[in-house]
Order: C-alpha cells, then sequence, then structure tokens
C-alpha cells in the first residue's frame, strides 16, 4: 500500500507509514463515497469559467494569438452567438504546426463540429464519462438554446475531487 504523503511502499493492512508515520486507515475510503459525491453534485458546483470565444470567420493565426494572450486550453467557436465548434490547443499542434499555410484560414478549417455539450444541472459523474468516452480534455456548458455559459476541464474535475477525497480523509481521521 502506497503512502500518498511519501510515497514508501508499506505492508497492505499496516496503521501507519513504515517511512514517514502518517497514519494509513484513513486511506480505507470506500469508493462510493467519491462515487456518490460526483453522482450526487452536478457541475455547478464547479463554477464553469467564462469560456473564450472566437467567430467562424476568425483565422487560425487570431485566433492561437487568443488561446496564448488568454491562457486557455480551447476556444468555443460561435456563429451568431451559437456554439457551432471548438478549437483546441491540441488541434493547434497536430492539425496546424505542419501545415502553417492554414494560418490564414478560418478556425473552422480544424475544429470539431458539434462538440459533445453539458448543462449546468448535469451531474459531475456524467460530465467525467463524457470526457471519458470521448477523449475529451473540455466540455462546453450551454444553455437549453445552444448558447455557451461556460466551459469544464479535467483540472476542474481533478480539483473538486482532490478537495473531496481531503473532506473524506479528514473525516475518518
Amino acid at each position: 500500500m502506497l503512502c500518498p504523503d511519501c510515497g514508501f511502499d508499506n505492508i497492505e493492512g499496516i496503521d501507519a507509514c513504515d517511512a514517514c508515520g502518517q497514519p494509513m486507515t484513513s486511506l480505507d475510503i470506500s469508493p462510493s463515497e467519491l462515487e456518490e459525491s460526483i453522482s450526487r453534485h452536478s457541475i455547478s458546483v464547479l463554477n464553469p469559467r467564462q469560456p473564450e470565444s472566437v467567430e467562424a470567420t476568425t483565422t487560425l493565426r487570431e485566433a492561437i494569438k487568443q488561446l496564448v494572450a488568454g491562457e486557455a486550453g480551447s476556444l468555443l467557436v460561435l456563429d451568431k452567438g451559437s456554439l457551432i465548434g471548438i478549437v483546441t490547443d491540441r488541434d493547434i499542434l497536430t492539425k496546424v504546426s505542419a501545415h502553417l499555410e492554414l494560418l490564414d484560414q478560418p478556425v473552422t478549417t480544424v475544429m470539431t463540429t458539434q462538440p459533445a455539450v453539458v448543462s449546468r444541472s448535469d451531474s459531475i459523474a456524467y460530465c467525467l464519462r463524457t470526457m471519458d468516452l470521448g477523449g475529451y480534455r473540455h466540455l462546453p456548458v450551454v444553455d437549453e438554446q445552444m448558447v455557451p455559459t461556460g466551459i469544464i476541464t479535467v483540472r476542474d474535475i481533478l480539483r473538486f475531487l482532490c478537495v473531496r477525497f481531503a473532506e473524506i480523509r479528514s473525516a475518518l481521521q
């Protein structure tokens, strides 16, 4: 059993880490506690950030500048305010970096069309499952009219899980 504090590989079932002395009994957290937490909470508790967005006519060159300036990993592509696609830093690296002639083409050239989306009322578990099945790191949060209201990233979910794990762990001590 690995100690989460120092990484030492301990014998299964011990009460404290042999290397650093940290209690190991709190690691017997029922997986159902975390599972229940992500199933019960909607993604609204993650406080989805306002997404960076561009219009469909924006060039890839302009989109890259916006990605860098905004320190964002993705840009939602809009047409008259409605979501029509998403372009990520990974799209730029894989589709554009070897084809610099695309820089003056519209962002629609490399965007993912009809991206998977979530609503604020969807559970974190649903969001996580959607990300896992599609291999996504970013999911747009939209309202009923497909107007983007936020963006959820894998980091947002990891942050939530880390906080919940710490809360559960401290409650057991």
